[in-house]
């Protein structure tokens, strides 16, 4: 058996998948043996500017998806190129304290830390940064050449790695990692009868999202809720206002749910989805294979995601309340469009993405090691 290694994984609390990659990832190699080390960049560099970059994020969702749009795509351009090279540099520091006392054997991102890359070269040669790319799209923040591989979600995100000057040596289409439980079989009756769900309705599941992201819900629920032969679940998430609000209406065909634990068992039941297009989400999507109707997408990764499922007919992309109502009715009563869009989700799905990653680093890190051996023995 091979030694253990010590494997630091960098994260952030900048939407909650980061954070769920990192945990999943960290499953994984301790599952093997392993050690691991899991840590907030910038929380840890510095609290305050990183409750900062928390709320601009989650701005973003609602009055700065504008100034958000205009970011995104500016950073793109490298407009602004050498505010992100400070940025990074603010947290140099602590990266290297980070390594002096933990020691790792390799680093992980799952956020474009690409500092970690940067500083390799002068500071820590001999260990191997790698990156799970946390979305169906790849922005230019994530990239740097020393980086010895990318586990990656899709065609698009490996074209532009190869388009950018990456070797196919470097990229790996493994998907993104999420929770054990989303693997699992359901038995879809057994939580109809547990939710008081009408087995012979259709089931559509709308997120609300704990911060109100889908707007004019109560719109929404009131339409749906007077549709022939469908039933409605609403996650509310940790929003209780919102929840307490949709209580009041006593809608007959919906049930509504603040926070709920076991997610992946609403997926098991849906016929089809309404959600944001954030890269967790969509590849728990794909893993469930449930039809999704992705609804109004913040500029961004999130449209860029957005676009990405769509060109695949993997969903449905609606910017109004209209559209969407217009999409659910037609989505519910298209049984081959369902069918068409759960085969397109198959094809999108390449295996336990934890496992693959956790397999790989391994493998690379042996190689890694024995090459050392081979060059300090000639």
């Amino acid at each position: 058996m091979s030694q253990p290694k010590r494997i630091l994984i960098l994260s952030c609390s900048h939407g909650s998948g980061h954070k769920m990659v990192a945990a999943s990832l960290k499953e994984g190699f301790e599952a093997m043996g392993h050690t691991v080390s899991v840590q907030d960049l910038f929380n840890e560099t510095n609290p305050t500017l990183n409750r900062f970059i928390e709320k601009s994020y989650l701005l973003s969702y609602t009055i700065g998806s504008s100034f958000y749009q205009r970011m995104y795509y500016d950073l793109e351009e490298g407009v602004h190129e050498k505010f992100i090279h400070n940025l990074w540099h603010f947290t140099d520091k602590t990266l290297l304290g980070m390594i002096e006392n933990f020691q790792p054997d390799c680093i992980v991102n799952t956020y474009p830390y690409t500092i970690s890359s940067i500083m390799k070269e002068d500071y820590y040669p001999d260990i191997p940064v790698f990156s799970v790319v946390t979305d169906f799209c790849i922005p230019k923040a994530w990239m740097h050449k020393n980086t010895e591989c990318y586990y990656v979600a899709c065609d698009n995100v490996e074209t532009v790695l190869l388009n950018n000057g990456y070797s196919s040596s470097q990229i790996l289409k493994t998907g993104i990692p999420i929770r054990e439980a989303f693997y699992h079989h359901e038995n879809r009756l057994h939580l109809m009868k547990k939710y008081g769900l009408d087995p012979n309705k259709k089931t559509l599941i709308i997120f609300a999202g704990t911060y109100g992201v889908l707007k004019d819900i109560n719109e929404v629920c009131t339409r749906t809720d007077a549709l022939k032969d469908l039933q409605t679940v609403v996650i509310c998430g940790k929003n209780r206002s919102l929840q307490r609000e949709l209580d009041l209406e006593n809608f007959l065909n919906t049930k509504i749910f603040g926070y709920v634990s076991n997610i992946h068992e609403f997926y098991s039941i849906g016929d089809l989805m309404v959600t944001k297009p954030g890269g967790i989400t969509l590849s728990e999507v794909i893993v469930k294979k449930i039809p999704v109707i992705l609804y109004n997408p913040t500029p961004g990764q999130e449209g860029e995601n957005a676009q990405w499922f769509k060109q695949q007919g993997a969903a449905v992309v609606t910017n109004t309340t209209s559209e969407l109502i217009l999409a659910i009715e037609g989505l519910k009563d298209n049984e081959i469009k369902r069918f068409s869009m759960k085969n397109t989700l198959r094809k999108m799905h390449y295996g336990h993405s934890t496992t693959l990653i956790v397999q790989d680093v391994l493998k690379r890190l042996a190689a890694i090691k024995d090459i050392s051996y081979l060059n300090a023995t000639n």
